[in-house]
């Protein structure tokens, strides 16, 4: 199985008022040409949106609720060269494959999931190709690295790439918990 590895650069823009900064990865990521991650891209109320452009890949978007910087799965839209894509999770699954975000592309199924206990090391899967993303590093370091198995296509590429700029904690046991208390805690400032 033929297998590839690209690496995306952390960047950030902190010009302007708070609210207007910009964070991401970009790269080139070889047959695929420049990637672009850009979180939050938009800003509706309480909604962030996270975006992927680049020179071969579909424009691709990440709707959620706010979650820091990046959108969370909580009530979340995705899509794909302006398609809108349905996702599907069990949030009370015991297992990382069971906590799986599950999507249909292009007719195609994925399933995105955490593999490993840490928030940081997540795959993409569909039959025949898995894209194993990784973030590493820290400040002016930071780095998104994707290992592609199979023959990946740029739709792929461009989920994976969505998926770094997404709060996906939620997508372990101990990740869903912590999420929680910290809604929760969030929660009582704003009644006080």
């Amino acid at each position: 199985m033929q297998q590839h590895t690209y690496t995306l650069d952390h960047w950030e823009d902190r010009s302007g008022h708070r609210v207007s900064w910009r964070f991401g990865y970009r790269g080139t990521a070889g047959p695929f040409g420049t990637i672009e991650v850009v979180y939050p891209a938009r800003r509706h109320g309480d909604r962030h949106v996270t975006e992927v452009k680049g020179d071969t890949v579909p424009v691709t978007s990440f709707d959620g609720w706010a979650y820091g910087r990046k959108p969370s799965l909580f009530s979340a839209q995705l899509s794909v060269a302006g398609e809108g894509i349905r996702l599907k999770r069990n949030r009370w699954a015991q297992t990382r494959a069971g906590r799986a975000l599950r999507m249909q592309v292009a007719g195609r199924e994925y399933r995105y999931l955490a593999t490993s206990a840490r928030h940081r090391d997540r795959a993409l899967i569909r039959h025949g190709v898995q894209i194993q993303t990784s973030r590493h590093g820290r400040g002016a370091r930071k780095k998104a690295t994707f290992t592609v198995q199979g023959p990946a296509d740029a739709t792929d590429l461009a989920l994976a790439a969505v998926m770094c700029g997404v709060n996906t904690r939620n997508l372990t046991r101990s990740g869903a918990v912590r999420a929680f208390f910290n809604r929760s805690l969030n929660l009582l400032d704003v009644f006080q």
